[in-house]
């Protein structure tokens, strides 16, 4: 009952004060950069250029233009790991590109913390807008690390509006873990509700969360965590995502559901009517609009980019060796990812080596191979960890990776999954690669990337295993030296993973 007087109360005053009762709020929306600041993608239904921060500063310029006093710029986290631009400037490039952009927020996305703790505090002090994680806490306490700064509150139109960051709870298990393992992340919904319940009326008028959790659609149905979460919170009039690398645009429940995709290739914008006098929106609508390139680009932006690759021009062009077919990387058994398991078995000089899809970040066309193409495709810092497992063990393995629906990249051995089956007996074929059968009762040696081994994935046959060996050996470093030697790259598709009934 005290609540709703003081909303009453406080709705009577900001009535009574000047500007319109109804105004248009505006927010611009991107996710997941992953330092993705240059053009470097085509659309596929016209075959045009889009991406790259440039061509996005001018279609966010226009934007602005329309509601010069309404209008947000925010972003749902993973902002600087994933290119050689970026990775070779330790982020600072992207954070230069945003800050030229003049983001509002973003969120904390679990690549944030790939490069440790110091780095993401040095990028977030470079940034000049806040970048929020509310549900992050030092743990076993409920106290936030100095860094984590949980909302902000800024003013559009005279209504003022609490921007709430909200990391993925699932961070330790899609980042380096021991990296976080001095952190808990918080129930999302949990830590949201908390601080509306704070905020509105006494700070802020009304909520956004800003968020790296994010969702899917398909034939305009949404689904995933971010749908989840905007229904277990109430009084938020948008949730902007992030992490999926999904296009998500919809209302639901009068709640505004946004995510842009991936690397500065689409912008989302949300459209609110908000009533001043109510604290609420009383329509919205939600749109993805393609960042074209090949129109208008900001100068400033494009000349700052430039300057950023100009210093890591050398090492970015250098060529390591040519394919003669493309190498590509998908989510099931693809060119790319027979490459890199093989590479690692040969390194390693193991029985069976596997790479987890989610590292493999892209193709790599038919041509000269560049160090920035590997760059691309292995962006991350993984080393290659050894350990020994019995045949039993690493068909254990192949459940685990096939029970959430995904699967392994596999080298030395040939596997057939079923997703008819039940979790934990979904592995149908299981032998070498010459067919031969694997005894469960043996040892073997497996190669995998220290993500995979520190729990990365959730795969518990091989996480932190007492006798697992670090080489030391960066996965990306191993990729390089194998192409220079071998000069002329090829992979096929042989059938070693295999998939029925998905």
């Amino acid at each position: 009952m005290r609540f709703r007087f003081l909303a009453l109360l406080c709705g009577l005053v900001l009535f009574g004060c000047s500007g319109p009762r109804v105004v248009t709020l505006t927010l611009l929306t991107t996710n997941d950069i992953h330092g993705g600041i240059e053009q470097t993608s085509t659309d596929r239904d016209t075959n045009r250029p889009i991406g790259g921060a440039a061509a996005l500063a001018s279609l966010v310029a226009a934007e602005r233009a329309r509601n010069p006093d309404g209008t947000l710029l925010l972003d749902g986290g993973d902002i600087y790991q994933g290119t050689a631009l970026s990775n070779l400037t330790d982020g600072r490039s992207t954070i230069a590109a945003m800050n030229a952009l003049r983001y509002d927020a973003a969120a904390v996305g679990n690549h944030e913390f790939d490069w440790g703790i110091d780095t993401m505090v040095a990028r977030m002090e470079q940034a000049e807008f806040p970048i929020l994680a509310a549900n992050i806490f030092d743990k076993g306490t409920q106290t936030r690390p100095d860094w984590a700064v949980p909302y902000t509150v800024v003013k559009r139109e005279g209504v003022r509006i609490a921007i709430i960051g909200l990391a993925t709870p699932s961070t330790p298990t899609v980042t380096m873990p021991q990296i976080v393992a001095h952190l808990d992340f918080a129930d999302p919904a949990l830590i949201a509700n908390n601080l509306i319940g704070e905020l509105v009326p006494r700070k802020a008028d009304t909520a956004i969360l800003l968020c790296h959790i994010g969702g899917s659609q398909r034939d305009g149905k949404i689904s995933g965590h971010m749908l989840d979460l905007a229904a277990k919170v109430e009084g938020e009039i948008a949730v902007v995502g992030g992490h999926t690398h999904q296009r998500v645009a919809g209302v639901i429940g009068g709640t505004a559901l946004v995510e842009a995709g991936s690397s500065m290739r689409w912008m989302g914008k949300v459209e609110l009517t908000f009533d001043r006098k109510l604290r609420e929106a009383t329509s919205s609508s939600v749109e993805i609009l393609t960042v074209f390139a090949d129109g208008e680009t900001d100068p400033m932006v494009a000349a700052l980019v430039e300057s950023a690759r100009a210093e890591i021009a050398p090492k970015l062009e250098e060529v390591l060796g040519r394919t003669t077919t493309a190498l590509e990387a998908r989510r099931s058994e693809c060119t790319m990812g027979n490459l890199i398991a093989d590479i690692l078995r040969e390194t390693a000089q193991v029985d069976f080596a596997f790479q987890n899809p989610g590292g493999v970040r892209a193709s790599i066309a038919e041509g000269d191979i560049t160090y920035q193409d590997v760059y691309a495709v292995m962006p991350f810092d993984n080393t290659i960890v050894k350990v020994e497992l019995t045949g039993a063990e690493v068909k254990t393995l192949l459940e685990e990776a096939v029970g959430d629906g995904s699967f392994l990249h596999a080298g030395g051995l040939r596997y057939t999954s079923d997703y008819a089956r039940p979790k934990g007996d979904r592995i149908v074929e299981f032998t070498k690669a010459d067919g031969a059968a694997i005894d469960l009762a043996a040892t073997y040696s497996v190669a995998v990337n220290n993500f995979m081994a520190q729990g990365g994935d959730s795969l518990p046959t091989i996480t932190n295993r007492p006798e697992s060996v670090e080489t030391g050996r960066l996965v990306r470093d191993a990729m390089i030296d194998w192409i220079r030697a071998a000069r002329d790259v090829s992979a096929v598709i042989d059938g070693r993973s295999t998939f029925v009934n998905k």
